[in-house]
């Protein structure tokens, strides 16, 4: 189970490093969303490309703590529902909105966010476990 708890934590920070990049190209990139994400409308604008940049680099920074201090089950499961919400966003947008379509930059972060949310579901008994251990023996 150990191999499972490094591999996440090593996975988180991956993770975190890549949405700092793109948090920096809706920043720097407005038309980034457009291009990327949002596909199917024209509704993207410059100050929701800011807006989508925030957020990006808030769940980055949630996931590069996670990485560093997994066994804090607060912020674990902080950043486990950071992924549902992504998700979540990801395909309303999708089929709710019809603002995006399956394009590279819509099913990359579908991916990941599943693939993420599931290996910290796995993960989270050993997680849980360890943690446990710690507090009896202080």
């Amino acid at each position: 189970m150990a191999i499972l708890v490094t591999g996440l934590r090593l996975w988180l920070g991956i993770i975190a490093v890549i949405a700092f990049g793109n948090s920096s190209q809706c920043y720097l990139k407005g038309e980034f969303v457009h291009q990327r994400l949002y596909t199917q409308t024209k509704e993207a604008t410059l100050l929701q490309a800011r807006t989508f940049g925030t957020w990006t680099l808030l769940a980055s920074v949630i996931r590069i703590y996670c990485a560093f201090d997994i066994y804090n089950i607060s912020l674990y499961m902080v950043t486990f529902w950071s992924f549902i919400i992504v998700l979540v966003h990801f395909l309303a947008e999708c089929y709710t909105y019809r603002t995006a379509s399956f394009t590279p930059g819509i099913i990359a972060p579908l991916i990941v966010s599943s693939l993420s949310a599931v290996w910290m579901i796995l993960a989270y008994s050993s997680i849980a476990y360890e943690t446990e251990i710690k507090d009896k023996l202080n």
